[in-house]
């Protein structure tokens, strides 16, 4: 396995709210701390961070007055200042980046692109999150893990990790079947791989493992390899960027 320099880390509302309607200022410092050693070892991390539709909601107390283009406006700001001081405790600066699909376009990519290189030289944690305070049907992306997998493609990344509430992709849903096994590698993402994603339960972000496999086919694609790891783990960034096996690991198409 080559060494990861380069890794995109995306994390859902569902883990950074730790199954409640609040942040998780523990779980998020947790994360943040591993972020801050790899960091610190010379890797270069992209944090494609959800939570601002929910924190919107939490703030304002009532979730039927509010849309979620209001949720997300308010919630941004609260979600990027727990965030900011999380990483300031490690001397670490942040930048907030919200994107659309049309950053994506051939008009915009470079500009985009050059941001986020331009940050990342710089030793700043880039966190990337879709405008939804903005993002009309034309111009939304509609999930974070196909976010995550664009700016794994624009910035070259050698990783895409996906952390969510399971431990990766099983045989059948873990939380219905007793029989249900942990699939360590996908060499090829095909039909019968999507046949193995089931619902998402908790009701709070927009994903669920469908778009998680779709993210890393779209990695797959592009040379990028791809993990789909819990959340709850101890260590699980660092471990990963060790080499050791988590989760479910979505090989590079380039390899086969």
């Amino acid at each position: 396995m080559k060494s990861m320099k380069k890794m995109i880390v995306k994390v859902g509302t569902s883990t950074l709210t730790q199954g409640t309607q609040d942040l998780s200022r523990r779980f998020m410092l947790g994360l943040v701390q591993q972020i801050a050693e790899l960091s610190h070892q010379g890797i270069q991390i992209t944090l494609v961070s959800s939570g601002a539709v929910a924190t919107g909601r939490a703030l304002l107390r009532n979730q039927e007055l509010a849309s979620k283009l209001i949720c997300a406006s308010i919630g941004q700001v609260k979600l990027m200042q727990v965030w900011a001081e999380l990483f300031s405790l490690f001397d670490l600066q942040i930048a907030q980046i919200l994107l659309t699909k049309e950053d994506f376009s051939p008009s915009k990519r470079e500009i985009t692109q050059e941001t986020l290189s331009g940050l990342l030289q710089h030793g700043i944690i880039p966190i990337i999150n879709e405008n939804d305070a903005v993002a009309t049907q034309e111009v939304q992306i509609g999930n974070n893990d196909t976010l995550a997998a664009l700016v794994a493609q624009l910035t070259y990344a050698d990783a895409l990790i996906l952390l969510t509430d399971q431990e990766g992709l099983y045989t059948a849903d873990p939380r219905l079947s007793s029989h249900a096994e942990l699939i360590s590698t996908i060499e090829h993402i095909d039909e019968a791989v999507f046949a193995l994603a089931g619902e998402s339960f908790t009701g709070l972000g927009t994903g669920g493992m469908t778009t998680k496999i779709e993210a890393a086919q779209m990695a797959s694609k592009s040379g990028i390899r791809t993990w789909i790891s819990s959340s709850s783990r101890p260590h699980v960034l660092t471990d990963l960027a060790k080499g050791e096996k988590i989760g479910t690991v979505f090989l590079e198409e380039t390899l086969r």
